[in-house]
């Protein structure tokens, strides 16, 4: 497709990180927050209006908190006929199909696109998207995908990939306040926790967590994972209230759940890798 005219909508952490990727692709590309601070602090954003942005772009990638967001900014301005809108957050699947029925009435192509890889692999273009589409159904924007992703899951049906990525991070949540209970009660018996880490790392204990998590972000006092608690709270929200409609059980869910609720809601904005500092008096037993 020649000079597509592409729009970021959502320039926080995530959404910063992929327009930056997309800015020297042969492309028209737009980018629009609400927030115009970092709009006034990054100059280099070809800054649109989101009426006008919806008006032009052929190809919309939502970097927004849910598609809650996505559903009440679509029924509000007008859109471009025959244009693809990427959502790109992570949500509750039944609200995404929703939005694909209104979207359908519009001709507007929705479809989930769930990212992982956090802030660094928005930066580097090393994402892992998880899409409720078809292959075929985006071949015309493979290259836009590929210069913000390394990995790109295609699960055919709508919603399959916000679905993907909850249950996707009800395991990664859970190692990781695992690790944190570990990780102190290591300590209280006198294990050093780098030689914790260390050892697991060769043995097999080891994960995502212990490999990256710790080492990268919390061994090194850096404590900048790039994502809130309140992101964790909301994630396990999700999956802990479709896995209490399904016939199977969720107590693993729950459990995470309500450990994380431990933490007070003054928390909400600090980076959840401050988890582990945070651990010894907030969790109850």
């Amino acid at each position: 497709m020649n000079n597509p005219i592409i729009s970021v909508v959502g320039l926080g952490k995530m959404g910063l990180g992929i327009y930056k990727r997309l800015c020297h692709e042969n492309i028209i590309l737009y980018g629009y927050d609400n927030n115009f601070k970092i709009i006034k602090n990054n100059t280099y954003i070809n800054f649109l209006e989101i009426e006008k942005l919806l008006e032009l772009s052929d190809l919309v990638l939502f970097v927004v908190p849910s598609n809650d967001e996505i559903f009440d900014i679509v029924k509000k301005y007008k859109l471009k006929k025959n244009s693809v809108f990427l959502d790109l957050t992570t949500s509750m699947p039944d609200q995404t199909i929703k939005i694909k029925k209104y979207l359908c009435k519009k001709n507007v192509e929705y479809f989930d696109a769930a990212m992982s890889g956090g802030a660094n692999g928005a930066n580097n273009g090393t994402l892992t998207l998880m899409v409720g589409a078809k292959e075929t159904q985006l071949n015309k924007y493979k290259s836009v995908l590929d210069k913000i992703s390394q990995n790109i899951f295609f699960y055919g049906k709508v919603g399959s990939g916000h679905s993907m990525k909850l249950l996707h991070n009800s395991v990664c949540h859970g190692i990781f306040l695992m690790m944190c209970e570990i990780g102190h009660l290591g300590e209280e018996m006198g294990i050093n926790l780098n030689d914790l880490i260390e050892t697991f790392n060769v043995s097999n204990a080891r994960s995502f967590i212990s490999q990256h998590r710790f080492p990268n972000h919390i061994l090194n006092n850096k404590f900048d994972g790039n994502s809130y608690l309140k992101n964790l709270k909301k994630d396990l929200d999700m999956i802990e209230s479709i896995s209490n409609e399904s016939k199977n059980s969720n107590n693993y869910i729950q459990l995470t759940n309500k450990l994380l609720k431990n933490f007070n809601k003054n928390f909400d904005n600090y980076d959840f890798t401050q988890l582990y500092k945070l651990w010894q008096n907030n969790i109850k037993n």
